[in-house]
């Protein structure tokens, strides 16, 4: 197992994986399990990362392993084009099982308080995707009425990190080794609202504390973008246009006017400002996305696209800089006779890539959520495909909040034909670009006021 573990540092992973597969029974074989999923996730196969996580939940011994096998199943399966109500629903309740033995934490006594105690939970307050939306919920609340309490689970900190805790009321570090020990701090600490972050990434580690309630109102959403099927989580934070046709929910919606407001960084906000799109002879289409959430249907839309502007390009950007993704990528666009593509690894340096780009073709059925918001903010359109789960309209609803309706549709035909009309129509396309307007969609302050109303209309 060690043999295998080095050769995914060196990002060797077809060769850990094969090495894997030969010390297969042992009796570890969930930590077997676990390797093989970060093989399959380091060669973007999602199919196979479910499957090793799934595996890994069914081998291993404790409850505690269970649950964080399980998310991370759970969270890889929203990868995969056959994810439907149905199917979602059932391992749903699979999940809500592993929690048949938790007893809830007796709540204390609380005096009348002139503030509302709101406390948010992340695996790491870091800056990240998730933060790009949620920060100003941390920083731009009314301290004349809530007080707002930061745990994390992490010791990891960034410049991100030490911004934010300066302004919150209170910030702790937590050590997750006892989940138990860690919900009765939140609770003493004198909670009544605790907003989890994480959902089912990272393990689901922030869920398996908040299981004890150590809260009376429990609510996910914002960091994690579906149902986390558990009877202890009260609300999922979201809007009409986000829940609206999904039937998997556990929780009851808690509803805003819009789910999602982009606060930029400052590495973004200079991009922006330094961004100077050059002209290029041919139509660049864009892929800025996880390489993870490249489904078949996608790649055979973005085959279609292509053969039908011929002189026409697309930039696919993965998220992360590794080699042996590139390499698995190649190899699938190969199969699918995709070519007039160039695949570039993740990179600190992708912001220049807006300034070749003329559409992105946002990924589905997991499209992008804070890929989508960026690349508006940069003045670049998106085409998206929304489906009926939350999870498949994060990115509708971005282009929604910013008035771009004309670029959601909802079938991969329609996608295709519509990428190909905008590619042939450059002046149409030049008109809607620069109609992007992210007024709304940056609008931190009427969504932080939105937020904290809502939630004293609840507590209260």
């Amino acid at each position: 197992m060690e043999t295998a573990r080095k050769l995914l540092d060196e990002n060797k992973p077809t060769e850990a994986l094969e090495r894997l597969k030969t010390i297969l029974p042992s009796s570890e074989a969930w930590r077997v399990h676990e390797l093989i999923g970060a093989a399959f996730h380091d060669l973007c196969d999602a199919e196979g990362a479910a499957q090793a996580y799934f595996n890994a939940a069914c081998t291993d011994k404790y409850l505690r392993g269970q649950r964080a096998h399980f998310s991370n199943y759970l969270f890889a399966l929203h990868y995969l084009p056959q994810l439907d109500a149905p199917a979602l629903i059932q391992e749903l309740a699979v999940y809500k099982s592993l929690y048949r033995d938790v007893e809830p934490l007796p709540p204390i006594e609380r005096k009348p308080a002139d503030k509302i105690s709101v406390a948010f939970i992340s695996p790491n307050f870091c800056d990240s995707s998730a933060a790009r939306f949620y920060e100003a919920l941390l920083t731009d609340y009314n301290r004349e009425k809530f007080t707002v309490t930061a745990w994390n689970l992490s010791a990891e900190e960034d410049a991100f990190t030490k911004k934010f805790r300066r302004n919150v009321d209170n910030y702790f570090k937590l050590a997750a080794e006892n989940l138990m020990e860690a919900a009765i701090k939140i609770r003493d600490a004198g909670a009544d609202i605790l907003i989890d972050l994480g959902g089912h990434t990272e393990g689901g580690t922030t869920l398996q504390i908040a299981a004890y309630r150590p809260a009376r109102i429990q609510m996910t959403g914002i960091g994690y973008f579906d149902s986390t099927g558990a009877d202890f989580i009260d609300y999922f934070i979201g809007d009409e246009f986000l829940t609206a046709q999904d039937a998997s929910f556990t929780e009851k919606i808690f509803p805003l006017a819009n789910a999602f407001a982009f606060r930029p960084n400052d590495k973004m906000i200079r991009a922006r400002q330094a961004r100077r799109p050059f002209p290029h002879k041919n139509f660049t289409f864009g892929s800025l996305n996880n390489f993870m959430k490249l489904s078949d249907d996608y790649l055979r839309a973005v085959k279609k696209i292509l053969d039908a502007v011929p002189s026409a390009q697309i930039i696919f950007r993965d998220t992360t800089p590794l080699k042996s993704r590139q390499d698995a990528l190649a190899e699938r666009l190969k199969a699918f006779g995709i070519e007039r593509a160039e695949i570039r690894r993740g990179s600190d340096n992708f912001f220049t890539d807006y300034s070749a780009v003329d559409l992105i073709l946002d990924t589905f059925p997991y499209p992008g959520g804070m890929m989508t918001a960026l690349a508006l903010y940069m003045g670049v359109p998106v085409l998206n495909l929304r489906g009926d789960l939350a999870f498949t309209r994060t990115g509708a609803d971005i282009l929604r909040i910013a008035d771009l309706d004309e670029l959601i549709v909802t079938d991969a035909d329609t996608y295709a034909s519509k990428a190909v009309d905008l590619a042939e129509h450059r002046a149409h396309l030049a008109a809607l670009t620069g109609a992007i307007t992210i007024d709304k969609l940056v609008d931190t302050k009427r969504f932080v006021e939105d937020f904290y109303g809502r939630l004293e209309a609840t507590i209260r």
